[in-house]
Order: structure tokens, then sequence, then C-alpha cells
């Protein structure tokens, strides 16, 4: 694979061609992105980005904040806007070999775009479509290279820069050129650093997305780019085009965390329905997963992104509340003793066998121990995995849970009708723009 083939493929690839699985699989991603931008914005210092959108991008204001209110602005100031509401929850899509976001950073780019030139949901769901397959494509050619684990906007960038590339029907130089300016000026993202140390900055999605929408403009205004990670990586690292599709080997998430996270707070929410066992009587967690999971050691978090990025504090708030959600991101739940008392008592343990199977499977096994028994998981797979897809109706109740109270739970179906019918980007959207 070369840069000459990503670009065929941003130009020809289309969704009637392939599997309904495939084409499925963008819709419920475009939904579940949607959901969560909306969520994200009641999130405490997403205001930041959305002033700054307002601020700095006037002028052409087509392109819409998924925040309930309507606004529009410059399509580049909502995809930085909306591309960092989307992972403000951390409850977006996920990709895991290349161990990021792909959805949360292709998907507002498209959106923004679509809108501001009025396109089909047909011609939205194939940009999608090329986007996401660049992205994830590029991320594992630049993990390959570099042996560094960058976040998703180092890479998120290209196919962002892809999604806009085919929405605005460039010639194939310019798309070319939209890919390798992407890559070349996508924000470094040195994702353990934000483990360890958790922010806003976070995935870099944001910005990420940003800088592909941005790199489009200036393609197409004769700004040149330098080839892309495409020619310098060997056959066989990268899959050819059409063998695989990535999209529908994505997961969902079910809880606002990182998705290392996921399977620890499944297995405590497991143990709590089947013991009934009292969160007060515990007096060890051990959680043993992979290595990289163990550096979210936060145990008592100041911020939104703290919890997101701890393992002790969510799963002692499943085990205490039966529930890890938004609502558990409010200070007064950060705040709660019980909760802060069994968050310390949470041990972090790498199990050797786990640990061979990631990135590949994402696991976990919990002990609870009290002063007369000890409690032990199975192996826990988080819900949303590829192998164990949420259901329809599990995956609808999350997005009408995210959107609430922005949007009536009403909008879900409305829209999720809507990504089925061809009809255009602003019939489509049409709840958010009132």
């Amino acid at each position: 694979m070369d840069t000459t083939d990503a670009v065929a493929f941003v130009h020809s690839a289309t969704l009637r061609e392939l599997p309904s699985s495939v084409e499925r699989a963008v819709r419920v991603r475009v939904l579940d992105t949607l959901a969560a931008m909306t969520a994200g914005y009641r999130q405490d210092g997403i205001d930041i980005v959305r002033r700054y959108a307002l601020d700095r991008f006037g002028g052409e204001s087509t392109a819409t904040l998924f925040d309930g209110s309507g606004t529009r602005v410059h399509p580049e100031g909502a995809t930085l806007a909306n591309s960092t509401a989307a992972n403000a929850l951390d409850i977006d899509d996920g990709h895991r070999e290349v161990k990021g976001h792909p959805a949360a950073v292709v998907v507002p780019a498209a959106l923004a775009t679509a809108e501001s030139e009025d396109s089909t949901v047909e011609t939205l769901l194939d940009a999608v479509y090329v986007g996401y397959e660049i992205g994830v494509r590029a991320g594992l050619a630049i993990h390959h290279l570099d042996g560094v684990y960058t976040g998703t906007g180092s890479w998120g960038a290209v196919g962002a820069a892809a999604a806009v590339a085919r929405l605005r029907d460039f010639p194939t130089e310019r798309t070319a050129h939209a890919l390798g300016i992407a890559e070349y000026h996508a924000p470094r993202t040195p994702i353990m650093r934000g483990v360890e140390r958790p922010g806003m900055t976070k995935d870099g999605i944001g910005w990420g997305s940003y800088v592909g929408a941005v790199s489009a403009q200036l393609a197409a205004s004769g700004f040149t780019g330098s080839g892309t990670v495409f020619d310098e990586v060997d056959t066989g690292v990268v899959a050819p085009f059409g063998d695989v599709h990535h999209v529908t080997e994505a997961y969902l998430k079910p809880y606002p965390c990182c998705r290392w996270v996921q399977p620890g707070v499944e297995a405590a929410l497991s143990l709590a329905e089947s013991t009934a066992i009292d969160p007060t009587s515990v007096e060890t967690v051990r959680v043993h997963t992979f290595e990289e999971a163990t550096h979210l050691r936060t145990r008592s978090p100041d911020s939104p992104e703290e919890a997101q990025y701890s393992y002790p504090f969510p799963v002692a708030t499943a085990l205490v509340r039966g529930r890890f959600t938004q609502a558990e991101h409010a200070s007064d739940v950060l705040s709660d003793p019980d909760i802060l008392a069994l968050s310390d008592a949470v041990e972090l343990r790498v199990d050797e066998a786990l640990d061979g199977r990631f990135p590949g499977d994402c696991l976990a096994r919990l002990e609870l121990d009290t002063e007369s028994e000890t409690y032990a998981s199975d192996v826990t797979r988080p819900p949303g995995a590829r192998e164990q897809p949420l259901a329809d109706d599990v995956r609808r109740e999350k997005a009408r849970r995210l959107v609430t109270p922005t949007l009536p739970p009403s909008a879900i179906e409305k829209t999720e009708r809507r990504l089925r019918d061809s009809a255009s980007v602003a019939t489509l959207l049409s709840p958010w723009r009132t």
C-alpha cells in the first residue's frame, strides 16, 4: 500500500457495494458519536472550547454545535468543538488494534463539512467510512514505524482529512496533499503521559480532527504535503483496502471511562449483583489485568478527566453505587468518603496471561476480600467488544441517556431512521438545529 492506494480508496469506496454489515456499522458510529458529543457539552470544561469556537470562528456559520442550542459556526470551529465534546466523557467508540477512538475524530469533521456542503446522508456515510478506514490504517502504520504509542489525534487527523476530501470531491492530487499535510501536522499525543497525569488534552482528538479539516482546506488552496506514512510501511503491516473493514471490528463503550477500565467495572457490577455484597465490608479489591491498565492509578480524582483515567475510582464507584455513568463524574461523587475509602483498597496487578492478549483483548478479573470470605469474578471482557456487541436496545438506551436532558430521548429514534433514509444532512441534524 502507498499514498496512491489510499487516495484511490478515498475517491472510489462506496457503501452501496459493500456488505450491509459495513453500512450498519457506520450508521451506528455516527449515532453513537452524536450522542457522545451532546452529553460531552454538559461536562465541566468543554465550555472553554465552545467559547473559543464562538469567539474565533464566525463568518461562514454553516456548521452546528451539538450542544442543543442550535448555534452554528464556521465548519473548522465546529469540528474542533464537537470533536472535543465527543471524547469529553470517554464514552466514544474505539478500535482495539489501533488503541484509539476513530469515530470521535472522523465523524465531527465529516458532519461539519457535510452540513456546509448540503450533502446527503448517503454521501456523509461514505465519507465517514473512508475516513474511519484511512485513520485506523494510518494509526497502525505510525505505531509500527515509530514504536511509540501515540493517541488518536496523531493519526486520526489523516482520517478526518480523508473524510473532508471525499465530501468536497477533491481531485486526486489535492486529496494526496490533504492526507500528507494532515499526517505531517497532526498533534504529537504521548498517551501514557495523559494516562498517568490526566487533563483535558486526553487523546488529542479535538486538535486531530481540526488539523484534518484545516489540512484539507490548505490543500484546496494549493498547499502541498510530502507523502504519507503509507509510502513507508512494508506490505503486511496494513491490510489492503477491501480485505478488512475496520469499522466492523470496533467497539462501543457502555461506561464513561477509559476502555482499559471497563472490564474491571463490568466485573465489579457483576460481582455486586450476584453476591449482594455490602461494599462497606470489602477490605481489599485486587484487579488482575494487562500492564498498561495498571498505570491508571489515580485514587482520589479531582476532575472528570482524572475519574475517567482512574482504575480504582470507577471500580469502587460501581461497587458502592451499582453504576458508573456521567452522573458519577459530579463533584459530590468524587468526594464521596465511602467511594474514596474503597478506592484506596484497590490493588492493580499485572496478569501475564491477560497482558499477552492485549491489545487484541481488553480483559480483567477481580477478587474482593472481606473479613470472612473472598469473592472472585470470571475473566471479564467489557460489553460492546466485537466479540460481545451491545444489543440494539442497549446501545439505543445508552444514546437516549446521553442526549437527555439536552434533547428529548425521541431524538435518537428519529435520527436513526434518517440515517437509513438517505435524507439530507440538514434533515438528519434537525433535532440539534432548532
